[in-house]
Order: C-alpha cells, then sequence, then structure tokens
C-alpha cells in the first residue's frame, strides 16, 4: 500500500508542475527548455501510471478480486457490444471506473492539463476561461446548450457518489451505454434450470427459461444548483462542496429509485417493483423489530438461498431499523450479539427507505432489502452535464446550473434479493 502512496504521491507532483509550466506560459510557443522537462514529466507520468495499474491490480488480487458480478462480460443482446461495468469495493471503484467509462477528452493519465471542477462551474457562467477548460467545455458541448463534464470529472463524481449511496456501497454496479439507439436490450437470469438423470434413449428434462430479456429506457434526472458568484469566484474550499452536493443530490434519488422506483414513466422501476425478488412479509399489520430481532434476515436468507441464489452480502434498510438493532438487549440487559450467518453481511442504512409506509392497519412500517447487490447494475447512457441558467437567479446576485444526467437500472439476477416489508419500530 505503501508503494502505491508514494507512486501517487509523484504523479501528483508531476501533474502539478507541469501544469505549473503551462499556466506560466500560455499560448505561447514553449522554448526548447520547456519543452523537454514537459515531454520528460509525461513520459514520468506514463511510466508511473503503468506501474500503478500493476500495483493495484496485485493488491485487488490479493483481496480476493471484486465482486462476484465482477468477472460478468455485459453484452448488448441486440448489438453484441460490450458493456464494461464496473463495482465499488470497500467504498471505492478504484480502477474499474477507468475502463467502464474511457476517456473521450484527455484527463486521468494523458498527461493533459484538467480543469477542477470549479474552473469547469466558472468557464460554463462564462466568468474565467483559461485555455484548459475553453477546451473541456468545447468538446462536451451537447444539444440542449449544455455542457458534459470531461471524462476525469466524471469519474471523480461517480467516485463521489459511492460513500452517499447505500446500493453502490452494498456492491451495485455503474455501466455506461454506447452511443446510438435510446433503447437497449440485455439478458438477465430468470430462473436456474433443473438438470434430471436420464435413460438410455429417454427424454431430456424441460426446464422453464433460463434467461429473460430486460429491456433498458435511461430516464432524465436532473435538479438545479444555485450559488452566489461571489462565492463561486472566491471559496477556497468550493471544489470540495460542488462535488458534493452534485453528488449527494444524485447519488440520493438513485438510491430511492433503484430501491423503491415505480417504473412509472418518467421514474425507473426499482427492486421492489421487480418481478421475481424474493419477500418476506410480517403479518397483516405488520410486526416490531423489537419483537422480530434478527429472524427477518434470517428469513431473507433462506429464501434466497431456496432460490437456488448466492449468499447474500448486505442488507439495506432505514436508519431506524440499522439504530434498533444496535439497541436491542439480551436478557442481561446486555447488547444483543447477532447470529453467526449474518457475520458476513454489510448492515447499511439510507434515508430513502420510508418509515410511514401502510401495511394493514399500521402506518410506521418500513423495509429491508437483502442479498448479493452484484446483480444490480445502473445503466447510464449520458454523463452528468450542467447548463447554465442565465436570467433565473440574477436579480438575487446568484447563478443557476441545471444538472443532468440519463440513467436506468436493471436487476440482472432478481432471486439473489428479498424484501422484507412490514417492519415496524
Amino acid at each position: 500500500m505503501n508503494v502505491i502512496k508514494d507512486l501517487r504521491e509523484k504523479r501528483q507532483h508531476l501533474a502539478k508542475e507541469t501544469r505549473r509550466l503551462f499556466d506560466q506560459n500560455p499560448g505561447i510557443k514553449f522554448t526548447s527548455e520547456i519543452q523537454k522537462e514537459i515531454d520528460m514529466n509525461f513520459a514520468e507520468i506514463d511510466s508511473i501510471d503503468r506501474r500503478l495499474d500493476a500495483e493495484q491490480k496485485a493488491l485487488d488480487s490479493s483481496f480476493g478480486g471484486f465482486s462476484q458480478a465482477g468477472g460478468v462480460e455485459w453484452r448488448n443482446a441486440e448489438t453484441g457490444a460490450k458493456i464494461p461495468v464496473a463495482f465499488a469495493k470497500k467504498g471505492s471503484f478504484r480502477d474499474q471506473l477507468q475502463e467502464a467509462f474511457p476517456s473521450t477528452s484527455g484527463g486521468l493519465g494523458s498527461g493533459l492539463p484538467m480543469a477542477s471542477m470549479s474552473e469547469f462551474m466558472r468557464g460554463v457562467a462564462g466568468m474565467r476561461l483559461t485555455e484548459t477548460v475553453r477546451n473541456a467545455l468545447l468538446i462536451g458541448t451537447d444539444t440542449a446548450g449544455g455542457f458534459t463534464l470531461p471524462s476525469y470529472l466524471q469519474l471523480q463524481m461517480l467516485e463521489a457518489m459511492v460513500p452517499v449511496s447505500s446500493l453502490l456501497t452494498a456492491g451495485a454496479g455503474v455501466a455506461k451505454l454506447e452511443q446510438g439507439a435510446k433503447n437497449y436490450r440485455i439478458a438477465a437470469i430468470s430462473t436456474i434450470p433443473t438438470a434430471a438423470w436420464r435413460a438410455e434413449q429417454g427424454a431430456l428434462a424441460v426446464s422453464d427459461p433460463v434467461f429473460r430479456a430486460v429491456d433498458i429506457t435511461p430516464r432524465s434526472l436532473s435538479f438545479i444548483l444555485k450559488i452566489s458568484r461571489e462565492l463561486l469566484a472566491d471559496s477556497a474550499n468550493i471544489d470540495q462542496a460542488l462535488f458534493t452536493a452534485i453528488a449527494q443530490a444524485f447519488a440520493k434519488e438513485l438510491d430511492r429509485a433503484g430501491l423503491r422506483g415505480s417504473g412509472t414513466a418518467p421514474e425507473i422501476s426499482g427492486i421492489l417493483n421487480t418481478t421475481g425478488i424474493q419477500s418476506v412479509t410480517n403479518g397483516a399489520a405488520g410486526a416490531s423489530l423489537a419483537t422480530t430481532a434478527y429472524s427477518n434476515f434470517i428469513s431473507g436468507i433462506q429464501s434466497i438461498l431456496a432460490a437456488d441464489g448466492p449468499m447474500p452480502t448486505a442488507a439495506i434498510m432505514s436508519p431506524r431499523s440499522l439504530t434498533g438493532l444496535a439497541g436491542l438487549l439480551d436478557t442481561t440487559n446486555q447488547p444483543r450479539q447477532q447470529p453467526k450467518i449474518l457475520d458476513n453481511t454489510q448492515f447499511i442504512a439510507t434515508s430513502q427507505i420510508p418509515n410511514n409506509l401502510t401495511v394493514g392497519a399500521s402506518t410506521d412500517c418500513t423495509e429491508i432489502y437483502m442479498g448479493d447487490f452484484s446483480s444490480v447494475i445502473y445503466f447510464m447512457r449520458e454523463g452528468v452535464s450542467v447548463q447554465l441558467l442565465k436570467e433565473l437567479f440574477a436579480e438575487t446576485g446568484e447563478i443557476g446550473f441545471a444538472c443532468h444526467t440519463r440513467v436506468d437500472v436493471a436487476v440482472t439476477y432478481p432471486a439473489a434479493l428479498a424484501v422484507v416489508t412490514g417492519v415496524r419500530p
């Protein structure tokens, strides 16, 4: 790990030095000495990138690789085109994003100067244009008058979503669809075939269909972000603030829709409304978590394994459920120990699961989602784009930005997931 850290620090230093040379010599022909120094820096950065890649792969191998679905190759069922999928591991995508979202405009590992998030937003607002920002805006112009984030900022944005997304934290994947049609179709596992012994010249066993077609229709997701002109121009930590605000806004709604989306246009359909998932109920009016304790989790595991699904790796619930479990006491008033079968199940809380659902006469119910979430994939048709709203907040001295993306979610193996309903406090 220290080797990777040292290499990254060295690369960062070289990138800063190279950027300084570009900033100090804008729009002019470099002297031979400066050009030589830039070329040497680029060559060393490329060498470091190759070493980092080798070290990271060795480290990932020592962890046993990424998630279970990490070795699965996804393809568009109609065109045959490969769809690389990135899965987060231990709270980070690491280098998987660069394969799933290949750079088309330079950036990480390209040796080219990179604009920061605040520089990009200032450029969209027409406040300050460096050569780097001007190039990013020219490359990323879309038909609606907005500007798509450069590839390196897209990757940083997706990486920033992981800590605030329960599904990405639990192992869900992200993929970028190729350009072209508005709708896509992929193959997913519906049921596991049943094998049977056959006598000589006997009939073959007939099973239900193993695969099913999943239609992917990316939907538009957007919001308005406003910020004062002075804060955008002068704040020292505006980069982190912008990433946090935009990433959290997208991640929270993608979480909610990925879990509970209705599927009624324009909303995407989430796990709850996917045919074939396992269901665990708590009676006609729900049951208290203080009473059921961990029995719902055991039932969820049983239902998944009985359907030949893999052992669950995570359970997503509301903060009320997570803290309620932590507050359970045994007969000696000591914290109640969870069953050993749950030792490898990560418990994750999200505010996107409500606590006021109605089950029978009860109006204080919530849900718990369990399973191997590597079977849940977000498919992005467009990266995040930003459009300037020139007049909307002009009278208050603020600048408005419309942030936009297009995405859908698919469950490729419904039997690997279970939803527990009717969970009361």
